[in-house]
């Protein structure tokens, strides 16, 4: 018989995976208590919240979710039974910053890895975690379609004022 504690995380669990509907849960191992603490700092200034969970736990509140939604169906299908150590990710702002935040930890520790995660309401395994924390954020895309924009007309008013400029530099030269 299951103890309350256990029912508390697992409703705590099930609400804010299924409130939030970005998140990833992520594979730990070998790492010391000083770099999770140092990492889930970092995380909660960004606006994520990382949590160790129990496989066991996690997979209860998914099943919980299944019932009434296709995208936990489908992690639970492709993903389970869990394996190793995992923690749960939650992004309450923008997700991609969050994602993009643990991918630069993981880099640096082979022993931090995507398991599975859920964005934008579509489930994501392991290679499609990395590939979504690999793209540009919306901002540096709105950078460079802004720099693309700009580009043709910066060039245009260069090149404009380039015979002006060039026939005052020769005046100056021979004054």
């Amino acid at each position: 018989m299951p103890n309350t504690q256990k029912k508390d995380i697992v409703a705590a669990v099930t609400n804010s995976i299924g409130n939030e509907a970005n998140f990833a849960l992520v594979e730990f191992d070998k790492i010391s208590h000083k770099e999770f603490e140092e990492m889930r700092r970092d995380l909660k200034k960004i606006g994520s919240q990382l949590q160790v969970i129990k496989n066991t736990l996690f997979e209860k509140a998914v099943n919980q979710l299944s019932q009434s939604s296709d995208s936990f169906k489908k992690i639970r299908e492709e993903s389970f039974p869990l394996q190793n150590k995992s923690a749960l990710l939650t992004f309450t702002g923008d997700w991609m910053i969050g994602l993009k935040k643990y991918q630069e930890f993981s880099k640096g520790n082979e022993h931090l890895l995507f398991k599975l995660g859920l964005i934008e309401k579509v489930p994501y395994n392991q290679e499609g975690l990395i590939k979504l924390s690999l793209l540009p954020s919306k901002g540096e895309l709105l950078a460079t379609f802004i720099g693309t924009i700009k580009n043709p007309m910066a060039r245009t008013t260069r090149s404009l004022k380039s015979p002006s400029q060039k026939l005052v530099y020769v005046l100056n030269q021979k004054a």
